[in-house]
């Protein structure tokens, strides 16, 4: 079991983050809890049986702490990370979190300290994205073409405030899960602006070409449409999931998988589709809190960094 410190609780903590924490608990366990406001911490702490920190560095100095998770800094910003840092110990860092240090030292200063900062991609831990890596694996074979509708606005790792646009929060988001997924770099992005396609007039497309994979065959290549519409988080098991790809239509080289996130997914191989309800398995946050656990206590499963959110952000951040 982990022993992990809470800081900050979010706006996300009653509906994201408190279910997965619960559902859990034979594999993490929260040993103090500090936020801001203090009667956020009492609450939390009496629900999560454990002890209201009276500071931020006396949570993070605990002999019994040996990872965090923050969810909020407020106006600590990068402070807890740079703790952490200095004492060695892992972070998983929720929200908006990654996306306002993945260009800082503490990126730098944690790689040279080989300390894991592990950001929230949570489109990336999806019930659908999970099942459909199984199927890659066994059935349908490696991704050679990907199409995604996505809404106006990105998941929380990316979004930002300022002029970072909602286009390209969506952008960044859908990139970093193809790249996920098809496990090569884009060599090459075109965007094709106001486009009407699959109903959705006045969306952004970009066609996206990938690196050859090494162990040979065609490149793969995916379609990315923003659509003008924001599409809201929805409900998984109590948790909300971050933001969700209205749809996704997928080419492999065994068959086809049509996915409708969180839940939905239709697989066909040989003409015999499958329609599949994903509804009872873990949410996002589950599954990152899972990986984040395996790999502080040694284990080699991999997990993201901010390495990838700054790459998504930066190929964002590139197009007109």
């Amino acid at each position: 079991m982990l022993q992990v410190g809470l800081i900050g609780l979010g706006s996300e903590w009653e509906q994201r983050f408190r279910p997965a924490l619960g559902r859990l608990s034979k594999r993490l366990q929260v040993r103090s809890v500090y936020a801001t406001v203090g009667s956020h911490a009492e609450q939390a702490a009496a629900e999560l049986e454990c002890d209201a920190a009276p500071g931020l560095l006396a949570l993070i100095e605990r002999d019994d702490v040996r990872a965090l998770l923050i969810l909020e800094t407020d106006w600590h910003e990068g402070i807890p990370v740079w703790f952490a840092c200095q004492l060695g110990k892992p972070v998983f860092l929720a929200g908006r979190l990654a996306n306002r240090l993945c260009s800082t030292d503490l990126h730098r200063q944690a790689a040279a300290a080989g300390v894991t900062l592990m950001p929230d991609l949570g489109h990336r831990y999806t019930p659908v994205t999970s099942r459909l890596r199984e199927l890659i694996a066994t059935r349908l074979g490696r991704p050679l073409t990907i199409d995604i509708a996505a809404g106006s606005g990105g998941h929380a790792g990316f979004d930002d405030v300022g002029s970072w646009g909602t286009a390209r929060d969506s952008f960044a988001c859908a990139i970093d899960w193809c790249i996920s997924l098809i496990g090569t770099a884009p060599t090459a992005v075109v965007p094709v602006r106001h486009t009407d396609t699959a109903g959705m007039t006045g969306a952004q497309q970009y066609d996206v070409e990938f690196r050859r994979p090494s162990s040979g065959g065609d490149a793969a290549r995916a379609t990315i449409r923003i659509a003008a519409a924001h599409h809201p988080a929805v409900s998984v098991n109590g948790g909300a999931t971050g933001l969700l790809f209205p749809q996704v239509k997928i080419q492999c080289a065994n068959g086809t998988a049509l996915l409708k996130p969180p839940c939905g997914i239709v697989w066909d191989v040989g003409g015999q589709p499958v329609s599949e309800s994903l509804t009872a398995d873990r949410t996002d946050v589950e599954v990152m809190f899972d990986h984040f656990s395996r790999r502080v206590l040694g284990g080699l499963i991999p997990v993201p960094t901010l390495d990838d959110v700054q790459r998504a952000r930066s190929l964002a951040a590139a197009l007109p």
